[in-house]
């Protein structure tokens, strides 16, 4: 989050947006750079111990400091997608306070044929002669984008939301949801990112 990126780092753009929402934000981090980074913008700073930042799980845990911010609802946005467009989070949150403020996950549909790693066919029939996207049943993929949830459901229950009940928002997908997880995806979207042609070769 904090090495260069460009001529930049994906901590200072996701704080360019969060400054830019009509609604309180606030960044929560470990190391005093993002304490900095977060004063330079006008963003709030929230301060993690360092156990919540260096664990895979629970995720109650990772997230504990959640019980001293003074909100009601949240809405997660993952700072690891650069070109995720502040009006693309306007638009979800707004789209969440229209819903009654009820959980929501942003997914992007998909018209694809999907196996399992058993070889075993999730949406379509194995048995069919063809493979046609256009008639194959579709499937929502999670876009890992943004996560409103309830701020009291999640410490009390240790999770964001109930699957049976939380609303799928779909969301167009495509460059905006470009997930920076491993070093080619960080190589590949800095290519982006700096407007190099070969990236998209």
């Amino acid at each position: 989050m904090l090495r260069p990126f460009g001529d930049t780092t994906l901590t200072d753009i996701i704080l360019n947006k969060l400054a830019q929402l009509p609604a309180y934000t606030f960044f929560a981090g470990l190391e005093a750079e993002f304490r900095e980074k977060c004063d330079h913008v006008g963003v709030h700073f929230v301060q993690r111990d360092e156990r919540s930042a260096t664990i895979d799980e629970p995720i109650r845990d990772i997230l504990g400091f959640l019980e001293d911010v003074p909100c009601e609802y949240l809405l997660i946005v993952n700072g690891c997608l650069p070109f995720l467009k502040v009006e693309t989070i306007t638009r979800f949150l707004r789209d969440c306070e229209e819903g009654g403020y009820e959980p929501a996950f942003g997914v992007v549909r998909r018209n694809n044929h999907f196996l399992d790693l058993g070889r075993h066919a999730l949406n379509f029939d194995i048995t069919s002669p063809t493979i046609n996207t256009k008639t194959v049943k579709p499937v929502h993929e999670f876009a890992h984008a943004l996560y409103f949830f309830s701020r009291d459901y999640f410490l009390r229950e240790g999770r964001y939301w109930d699957w049976q009940t939380v609303r799928l928002v779909e969301m167009a997908g495509g460059l905006e949801l470009l997930d920076i997880d491993t070093e080619s995806d960080f190589a590949f979207a800095e290519s982006l990112w700096r407007g190099d042609p070969l990236a998209l070769a």
